[in-house]
């Protein structure tokens, strides 16, 4: 039996296990919306970790209800869970609040934001890195170009190490302690 014909046994069509695989990998993911929902969905499905990367971390995409008690249940979870977040401007999150900004001053423990300045591998990428299986990225300056693949180490791993590189050389931003009075 050629590789072009149906499968007569299981009835199956022809490269449905490839499509299956790939049905998960989404490109030309927008931003902020649906860039947020499948944040939350990368963030309710973490077991470990979630790492984001974010130059200003964005109050459309990413201060929501959702996404603030996904990360929550998460840092309940168990003591090894974390939550890293590496930003490069704080203005707007300590103007503005933020709820994942009001999350980390609670839990300082599971969930930390930290300032990343220039650095010559971070182009101002957003990038949602859960465990060490599932990516959610979009490139800096475009609001349509975006993919996410819930289910790749392959390109989870890349990205993690970027980040990973990036969180060595990030500092804790003074501006974003809480300032009991």
């Amino acid at each position: 039996m050629s590789n072009d014909e149906p499968n007569k046994e299981s009835g199956e069509e022809p490269g449905k296990e490839l499509n299956d695989m790939r049905k998960d990998f989404v490109t030309g993911v927008e931003y902020p919306h649906p860039f947020a929902e499948m944040a939350v969905n990368l963030c309710r499905s973490a077991s470990r970790y979630i790492c984001i990367l974010s130059p200003r971390l964005d109050h459309a995409a990413f201060d929501t209800p959702e996404l603030a008690d996904a990360l929550r249940a998460l840092a309940r979870l168990s003591r090894q869970t974390r939550v890293r977040i590496l930003i490069n401007d704080s203005r707007t999150l300590v103007a503005r609040g933020h709820r994942l900004l009001q999350l980390a001053r609670r839990i300082p423990s599971s969930l930390a934001i930290q300032k990343v300045v220039e650095h010559p591998d971070w182009n101002g990428e957003t990038i949602v890195i859960r465990d060490h299986d599932g990516v959610l990225y979009k490139p800096a300056g475009s609001d349509h170009e975006g993919f996410y693949e819930p289910d790749s180490r392959a390109s989870t791993q890349k990205h993690l190490e970027l980040f990973e590189e990036l969180w060595r050389h990030s500092t804790q931003d003074t501006e974003l302690r809480s300032m009991s009075l």
